[in-house]
């Protein structure tokens, strides 16, 4: 939907103008523990549960100049930071294929990479972030991204930002009136989720972006 607010405005998950914005609750799983990089991994994470968020409430909306998407999920406890070690920051992502038909399973791979829209609750800004395959992330050549995540109540409420009109090798383009595909990731930091030990959507999802009056 299409919001003629300023960027400001719209980055408050809380403002009333995001209950006009139609809502989907997007399901989600665990990435499969055979395709983790490391045998390390793949051994610690054997006997214990992963992906404990089981889907994310998701709205999207623009204005003339932004994209902006609002992701909301379950969270009794926020994890701010990696406290004693015990735990770690509690995250999520909105991706994209960069090239059209990225294998999101394996989070892209070396011919079709993914970009990823990075939010962390310990950094001080979103991260823009390119993967070729698991374990392979990297920081992405494109737009600054902006993001605002507030805790109450036991939940998220994220939005992240970024400018329309842009991109780069290995940052999507977004345009109105395109069509892209999106996905979605949260990692739970009390479960000491990081990497590829996440939640995620599993398909990539059709996105029309508006480009007429909400």
């Amino acid at each position: 939907m299409r919001l003629q607010l300023a960027l400001r405005t719209l980055l408050d998950p809380f403002r009333p103008q995001w209950e006009r914005v139609p809502e989907e609750v997007v399901p989600l799983m665990r990435t499969p523990l055979h395709l983790q990089p490391t045998r390390y991994i793949r051994a610690t994470w054997a006997d214990r549960p992963y992906g404990v968020v089981r889907a994310v409430q998701v709205r999207v909306a623009f204005s003339s100049s932004h994209i902006f998407f609002r992701l909301q999920w379950p969270d009794a406890q926020p994890n701010m930071d990696y406290g004693d070690g015990t735990v770690f920051p509690d995250a999520a992502a909105v991706l994209f294929p960069i090239n059209g038909d990225a294998p999101l399973l394996t989070m892209g791979s070396p011919e079709a990479p993914v970009n990823a829209w990075y939010w962390r609750a310990d950094l001080s800004r979103p991260q823009n972030l390119v993967a070729h395959g698991l374990g392979t992330v990297a920081e992405a050549e494109g737009p600054e991204l902006w993001a605002h995540a507030i805790w109450r109540d036991g939940r998220w409420s994220l939005v992240l930002a970024r400018a329309l009109g842009e991109g780069g090798a290995t940052a999507v383009t977004l345009v109105p009136g395109m069509v892209a595909k999106v996905a979605f990731a949260v990692w739970e930091g009390e479960n000491q989720e990081r990497a590829g030990i996440k939640s995620f959507s599993g398909i990539w999802r059709e996105l029309e972006i508006g480009q007429g009056r909400g």
